[in-house]
């Protein structure tokens, strides 16, 4: 036991040694390549945000001032409005707006100053200077402007203003930008040339460090990889033995635990699958059983003397035209119930399976039964289980229809919904108390104590329903039940088109 302990642990540092081997180095190429692209992103963010705000004011800032000082010198804005910011000339959609240029002046100001921090001593750091010093002198002739503007007489003077230091000091500023956007393009070239050098330095290395990390990773994994293909080669061989149908083969315990996990787990497998084929064994009896005991039940002494007694009475009535329909009707009947060997027919068998069944039940209860039929055409060609609602028509009749006396009516319906066959068997007999519906709830699921003593003893419409469908559909059906005393019942079947 201490042996197994030991070689146990032994293993374990193996594996942890070979992942310290690879991961750690790998860890340092991810860590540096991603120092060097997040300095490289740094760069190039500052750059294309210098970039955008002299793109920006490029190509609106000229135009913007020029026409609102001009509005300014021709007296067309009062420039007292400017205190509550720009200016809406007009009305609805054709309106224009105004820039106040103190504001333009100020926003310029903090957009190139927050740049010039960005890069300072460079090239670009200049032509920012310039743009700023231009600003100031902007924002001087713009004041005296503006106070000309609600003087008197100084039309001329504003037009001087406006000519030789407002369009020119914007067309600086411009001049400016332009050149500054040079600049900072140039950063980038600089800053794409660093780049590619650092990474084709940055591979070299690493591709050195990669190979010794595989060489080593090499040697390790297969020495560990020694130790255990041994295990797994005999736990193969049992399984190749299993697959050849050999419930019996096992797999032998070695010395590492990690295969021992498996093989017990591997055993345990085994006998799972022994037991169910047992099982599936056992399911197919109890299905032939099921379906044997379905024609017995169907096949009735009692069912078939009662229709003979109709007939007889019938004809001895003179109703010849009654005894010839139900003479069909009960062929048509035991033709379904016997029909070949087949477990499967279509809708369409099946609806005339029922209808002929109602039919004879009709003339023994004329006086309290009534039903309807509601089939889709659309579905008549799908193919369901033999007899899957005739059991659920007779429990309708037999135990709500009957009890309840008069005024009763059976309505069966079939439709489709989305990937589903829906059939439905409702009553409005009797019903059943909270109590009576669980049980029967239990035995359509399987988790009734009583089902196996059900089958034998009698009760067997719905349980031989439950059970068909559980051993010929699997989870792709569901029957469901729905009652209420005094009210009815109703039985719904789900059947999954795709199964």
């Amino acid at each position: 036991m201490e042996k197994k302990k030991k070689f146990y642990l032994s293993l374990k540092m193996r594996l942890l040694f070979l992942l310290f081997v690879i991961v750690i180095p790998l860890t340092f190429m991810v860590a540096g390549y991603q120092r060097m692209f997040e300095n490289y992103s740094r760069s190039y963010n500052e750059i294309m945000a210098n970039l955008k705000v002299a793109n920006e004011y490029n190509i609106k800032f000229k135009s913007d001032m020029e026409y609102s000082m001009y509005r300014v010198m021709i007296g067309l804005i009062d420039v007292d409005k400017f205190e509550n910011g720009d200016i809406l000339e007009g009305k609805s959609k054709y309106a224009t707006v105004v820039k106040n240029p103190l504001n333009m002046i100020a926003s310029a100001r903090h957009a190139f100053g927050k740049s010039i921090e960005r890069v300072p001593g460079s090239d670009g750091d200049i032509k920012i200077k310039g743009i700023l010093s231009c600003l100031d002198s902007l924002e001087k002739a713009v004041n005296r402007m503006i106070d000309n503007a609600s003087v008197t007489g100084r039309y001329d003077e504003n037009v001087n203003i406006w000519e030789n230091d407002i369009q020119g000091l914007c067309s600086m500023i411009q001049d400016y930008i332009t050149q500054y956007t040079y600049y900072e393009m140039i950063n980038m070239e600089q800053l794409q040339k660093e780049l590619e050098q650092q990474v084709t330095k940055r591979i070299q290395e690493y591709m050195v460090l990669l190979a010794c990390v595989l060489t080593a990773g090499t040697f390790l994994a297969l020495a560990i990889t020694n130790s255990i293909t041994g295990p797994l080669g005999r736990l193969q061989q049992t399984a190749e033995r299993l697959g050849k149908g050999d419930l019996d083969a096992k797999a032998d315990l070695g010395s590492l635990e990690e295969i021992n996990v498996l093989a017990r787990t591997f055993n345990h497998m085994s006998e799972r699958i022994r037991r169910l084929l047992e099982k599936n064994t056992q399911e197919q009896k109890n299905l032939r059983e099921a379906e044997l005991r379905l024609h017995q039940e169907q096949i009735s002494p009692h069912f078939l003397y009662n229709t003979l007694d109709s007939i007889v009475w019938m004809a001895e009535g003179g109703n010849n035209r009654q005894v010839v329909e139900m003479t069909t009707d009960l062929s048509d009947f035991f033709r379904t119930v016997l029909s070949g060997g087949k477990d499967f027919i279509t809708v369409e068998e099946e609806e005339s399976h029922i209808r002929s069944y109602l039919k004879i039940q009709k003339i023994r209860y004329e006086d309290i039964l009534d039903y309807s039929i509601q089939i889709e055409p659309g579905i008549k060609d799908q193919i369901v289980l033999k007899m899957l609602l005739q059991p659920l028509v007779e429990n309708a009749l037999y135990h709500g229809i009957k009890n309840k006396r008069g005024g009763s009516c059976i309505t069966i319906r079939g439709y489709e919904d989305r990937d589903n066959l829906i059939f439905e068997v409702e009553d409005n007999g009797s019903g059943m108390d909270p109590e009576t519906l669980e049980k029967v709830r239990k035995k359509l699921s399987g988790t009734f104590e009583g089902e196996q003593a059900d089958l034998k003893k009698g009760g067997f419409g719905l349980n031989n329903v439950a059970q068909r469908l559980r051993m010929y559909y699997g989870d792709q059906a569901e029957i469901l039940v729905e009652s209420e005393k005094g009210i009815g019942t109703c039985f719904k079947i789900f059947l999954n088109k795709k199964t």
